[in-house]
């Protein structure tokens, strides 16, 4: 029996060992090729960090205050939602047997809810009584619907008007550009106290005067919007109702009854002509008397002593 492998079993169980062999040292090549691209990689992203943060630190804003967005989203607190700014105005006319009773009961109106009479004009009618009264009225813009409820029952109403304007836009508008004038006035003082040159201090004092007059400007506009918002305007207008007037005598009555207060009607009218013009003369009775009589008692001596004229026949 001959006990020599051949040449192919030999070949063979060779090629086993080297196959192995070969996966083997791929494998780890591959290994360290992923490690050596994965360290690179690290190192790329570390270096991009470091640029961020250096281009950061440049530009003033440090890269580890947390944006409003994630402290929002971190601590779980809603987003601050500005109330709205109403400017409300309203006009209220009414009518009162008596008007200084009505005007009384408006102004109780005003004291209930903490407001104030800014502006008040009357009138006095024929009869020596209030006839006309207009006030103006500033009352807390959150009791503004409640006020005008009341004024329309503190009379007869004949008309009511309210108007509402949103300004809320204008408000924070104000708002942001007096924060910036402030701060563009506080960086123009730090300049001024660190310049020395005599051109140089005009040219700054200059600009900050410019920027403190805008200042006072926006100044003036905010508090003027912050008393229209905080206060509202009522205009309260109250008159007499206008008289009705009946007649006495229905149209086309006849008959004695109808007659005789006609007759009487017109003897009072004539009694009253009659009176109104005695009454006119009598403050000129004693002129009459003083100036009148003597001019009479004259005229009469004088015809007196006027001698006859000649007759035609004694001639």
């Amino acid at each position: 029996m001959d006990m020599k492998p051949s040449l192919p079993r030999v070949a063979a169980a060779l090629a086993v060992p080297l196959l192995l062999l070969a996966g083997c040292s791929s494998g780890s090549s591959g290994s360290s090729g992923g490690s050596s691209s994965d360290s690179a990689a690290q190192k790329s992203a570390s270096g991009s960090r470091q640029l961020g943060e250096t281009a950061s630190g440049a530009a003033g804003a440090p890269a580890s205050v947390p944006q409003a967005a994630d402290v929002a989203s971190q601590t779980g607190a809603a987003p601050v939602v500005e109330q709205a700014s109403i400017i409300s105005t309203g006009s209220v006319s009414l009518t009162a047997p008596d008007v200084a009773q009505a005007r009384i009961a408006v102004e109780h109106v005003a004291d209930t809810y903490a407001g104030q009479v800014t502006d008040q004009e009357t009138a006095t009618a024929d009869d020596k009584k209030m006839g006309f009264a207009r006030l103006v009225l500033r009352v807390p813009s959150r009791s503004f619907d409640d006020a005008m409820g009341d004024l329309e029952k503190a009379a007869t109403l004949v008309d009511s008007k309210t108007t509402s304007t949103d300004v809320s836009t204008q408000v924070i508008d104000v708002d942001e550009r007096v924060k910036s004038a402030r701060a563009s006035i506080d960086r123009i003082t730090t300049l001024l106290s660190r310049a020395e040159k005599i051109g140089d201090i005009m040219a700054i004092e200059s600009q900050l005067s410019a920027r403190e007059a805008d200042l006072n400007s926006l100044l003036r506009q905010q508090a003027h919007l912050a008393d229209q918002t905080s206060l509202s305007t009522i205009s309260v207008s109250i008159d007499r109702p206008a008289a009705v007037h009946h007649t006495r005598t229905v149209p086309g009555r006849t008959g004695f009854m109808a007659g005789l207060e006609g007759g009487w009607d017109a003897l009072r009218a004539f009694a009253t002509g009659v009176g109104t013009v005695v009454g006119a003369l009598l403050p000129w009775t004693p002129v009459i008397a003083v100036i009148g009589v003597p001019v009479w008692l004259l005229v009469r001596r004088a015809r007196r002593t006027r001698p006859p004229a000649a007759s035609p026949d004694a001639v």
